[in-house]
Parts: C-alpha cells; structure tokens; sequence
C-alpha cells in the first residue's frame, strides 16, 4: 500500500546559509544525483535579501557551488551543488534506494515540512532508522493513504471526504448558498450537527495540509481520527 508521509526534517545541508536569512521562504524543486558529478539541490528561494543567501552559500561548509537558474519577480531558482558533506547528509540515498518519490519540500523553522511518497511503511520504518543513524531530526507529522493512485486524500476521513463531495455537488458552497445543512443531512442520513461537526473538521483538516501544513501535528495517520460524535 503506498503511503504518503508527512514529516519534519532537521538536516545540516546548506543550514549555515538558511540560518543567515531566517526570514527567506525556500522550498527544494528537485534534489539530482549526477554520477560523478556534485550532488546537486535546486530551490526555489523568495524574499529581498538574496545577496545575503548567496554570500551565506559561498560559505557554507555543505555547499561547493551555486548558480541562478531563473529570477521571476522576488523569487530566484538556485542550483546548489554539495560538498562531500553535504552530500552525505542527503536523505535521498536513502528514499530513492527504498523507491521512494519526491513530493515536497518547504522551509518551517529551523528545518523542513517535506512530503514522501513510500511504497509501504516498512520503506518508511527503513528511512527513519535513516535518519536517526545520520542523527537527523526525522517527526512524522501525519500519514496519508495513497492507494496507488496519483492523488490522495489530504488526511480526509471517507466520511468527511463524503461529506464535501455531497455538498459541493449540491451547492452548499455557492453564493448564493443553494441548500443548507438540513438538506445535507437528509440526503447523507444523519444529524444536522453531524454535517456541521465533519464539515469543521474537513475544513481544519484540509487547511493544515495544504494552507498551513507546518501546523499540521498528528502525530502519526490523519485517517485515523474518525467522526466518532456522528449519528
């Protein structure tokens, strides 16, 4: 069953140069092996004190050389190629040999909210024992079921997945509104608050995944809490 982990990570790649620009956002667009080549990191940086970062580049201890791949607006897309060091802190030997993928990376902190796609939790058991043999910082925030598909669910239960569906199909969330929790409770067969309780929940749930995923703290499967004061 593939599964989509949620989790933070604390890794000393290009930290010295993250922490002279604790403000900046950064998110990793893609992490390269190159054969003989430098590992390389490419990431997207945005905010107004890229002179700083670069400079804090040049001398970071897991970083050997940079580059400008893009610049649109206030945002610039770097190619940071890695030390030894730096190459040997990278987790990516560890997922990508377990058949891992790639989802996302964002900057929270002092560390990073990234997304990994696993193919079982026991290619995820593997990769934290990973992390903690490096002495990474490795929390798994909330895990999602993939079932093999191209999307998933965002932490949703079924029933409240059920439940956004039904209302959207209906009109719930048009302007101006076409029905009301009543109605929705009667075509899904339960209580008005049992509507009102999932639709809270779904919202919070899909904000902290997507809106503020740094916020997110379950500490292990967000399918996993139920609608358990539904009728």
């Amino acid at each position: 069953m593939t599964l989509i982990a949620d989790f933070y990570l604390e890794t000393p790649v290009v930290r010295e140069a993250l922490d002279a620009v604790p403000e900046m956002e950064v998110m990793v667009e893609q992490q390269t092996s190159r054969g003989s080549k430098p590992f390389a990191l490419t990431l997207w940086a945005s905010g107004d004190d890229f002179e700083t970062f670069e400079s804090a580049l040049d001398a970071d201890s897991t970083a050997t050389d940079w580059r400008v791949l893009a610049e649109v607006d206030d945002q610039r897309l770097y190619q940071v190629e890695l030390a030894a060091r730096g190459d040997e802190l990278m987790t990516y030997h560890s997922w990508a040999d377990l058949g891992a993928v790639f989802v996302s990376s964002k900057r929270v902190g002092d560390g990073w909210r990234t997304r990994i796609r696993f193919p079982d939790r026991e290619s995820l058991r593997e990769y934290a024992a990973y992390c903690e043999e490096k002495g990474l910082t490795f929390d798994l925030r909330q895990l999602y079921d993939a079932g093999g598909r191209d999307d998933y669910s965002l932490g949703l239960t079924d029933r409240q997945a059920e439940t956004l569906r039904t209302a959207t199909e209906m009109g719930y969330f048009d302007v101006p509104r076409e029905v009301e929790l009543e109605d929705l409770a009667d075509v899904l067969g339960v209580s008005r608050q049992a509507i009102s309780e999932r639709l809270r929940r779904a919202t919070e749930t899909l904000v902290r995944a997507t809106i503020s995923p740094e916020q997110a703290d379950a500490p292990e499967k967000a399918t996993s809490r139920d609608d358990t004061d539904e009728e």
